[in-house]
């Protein structure tokens, strides 16, 4: 991780009280200043202009020291600014957690714990069209907008209708129906995200609908998701 350190005006020295940093007795004089032996972590720097005790204090050349921890120094000439970067070897990384899966949205792991593909449920909308050729007369008609995406999964995937089941709010199970998408979900390989659609009918009228995922077909659902309808 690189954090900036501003530091304005004539600025040539910087105090710096760190653990890692020990001085020793004086080692002659510099402008009439005695000098100050710079050892970190063990090692003695130096650079051309010595560090030295001011009247009590120690002053350390900002550049030899920034760089002998590890960090970047610039100097802005015209905000007479020194820029110090600091990317100190050795210091991990911190790891941020991995973002909590979103609204409406699950993923598939292996045994092992690594994810295969996820999936998001998008909305889910009443259609008012209707196939006069089908036998059933359901209540409504809903599309339901999804995504999937192939993350690991070494067989091309393809998640269909065949994957869920839709309950309306009376507690029916629904069915799949035949009207027309817009988008057809397709077999993707790794990598590739898959924008579909999938079509059920309810016999009663429902102002919100649950949604059964079913990773393996022929066993109980994986994940229940309750999601209005628009």
């Amino acid at each position: 991780m690189r954090k900036s350190i501003i530091l304005t005006s004539f600025c040539v020295f910087l105090l710096l009280l760190l653990s890692a940093v020990s001085f020793a007795s004086m080692h002659g004089l510099f402008e009439g200043y005695p000098i100050v032996k710079v050892i970190v972590d063990g090692k003695e720097i130096k650079g051309d202009v010595p560090a030295i005790n001011f009247k009590g204090r120690t002053m350390v050349p900002v550049r030899f020291v920034s760089e002998a921890l590890g960090a970047d120094i610039a100097w802005d000439a015209e905000k007479e600014t020194a820029v110090i970067t600091t990317n100190v070897a050795g210091t991990p990384t911190p790891i941020k957690p991995a973002p909590a899966p979103a609204k409406n949205e699950h993923t598939v792991k292996d045994s092992s714990g690594k994810v295969l593909y996820s999936f998001k449920l998008n909305e889910v909308t009443e259609m008012t069209e209707r196939n006069r050729f089908s036998d059933k007369k359901p209540a409504q008609v809903l599309l339901i907008d999804y995504t999937y995406t192939n993350i690991a999964n070494k067989e091309d995937l393809y998640l269909g209708d065949i994957s869920f089941k839709i309950v309306d709010s009376a507690g029916k199970i629904g069915y799949t129906y035949p009207n027309t998408p817009t988008n057809y979900p397709q077999s993707i390989p790794q990598g590739v995200t898959c924008h579909a659609q999938m079509i059920f009918g309810i016999d009663s009228k429902s102002d919100s609908v649950k949604i059964y995922f079913y990773e393996n077909l022929f066993g109980e659902a994986t994940a229940t998701f309750e999601m209005p309808v628009k």
